[in-house]
């Protein structure tokens, strides 16, 4: 399979799920996951959104190094995916194309999110850019083979 097939189907398995596990490392180096539904794709790159008053906010701020982790409900284990995905997390300026690109992809795929905007609540909110590295796509339907792992950048 190509690069761009893997990528098309990567960036499918992004769209079609509900919530990924966002990873990372506090100071004291302990590692933490946090469930998150406000993504959304940008070709290699990744969207998400976070409360301003979460605790992540800092840890990023000190480890810009992250994961994202997502994996579908209910799957068989014969026909079982996951992906993996690693890159450097960067913070959004307010009013930035960049800030309002994520508004309007992460708005599209969380109904959630999209009345939060509607309500004028983005200040309350800190939006990320992942610049993604790595990507890790397990897919067991095609065979027990090791994830196909793809450098990015």
């Amino acid at each position: 399979m190509s690069n761009e097939e893997n990528k098309k189907e990567i960036l499918q398995y992004i769209l079609d799920s509900k919530f990924a596990l966002l990873n990372y490392v506090r100071q004291d180096l302990t590692p933490l996951s946090r469930a998150i539904g406000s993504f959304a794709p940008d070709g290699d790159d990744l969207y998400f959104s976070s409360s301003k008053e979460s605790a992540k906010i800092g840890e990023i701020a000190n480890n810009k190094r992250v994961s994202f982790y997502f994996e579908h409900d209910n799957q068989e284990l014969e026909n079982w995916k996951s992906l993996l995905l690693i890159g450097d997390a960067e913070p959004l300026s307010h009013g930035s194309s960049d800030f309002e690109k994520a508004v309007e992809r992460i708005g599209a795929r969380n109904p959630r999110f999209r009345e939060r905007v509607a309500n004028g609540d983005t200040a309350n909110i800190v939006l990320y850019r992942i610049s993604t590295r790595e990507l890790e796509y397990l897919d067991r339907s095609k065979g027990n083979i090791p994830a196909r792992k793809l450098v990015v950048g």
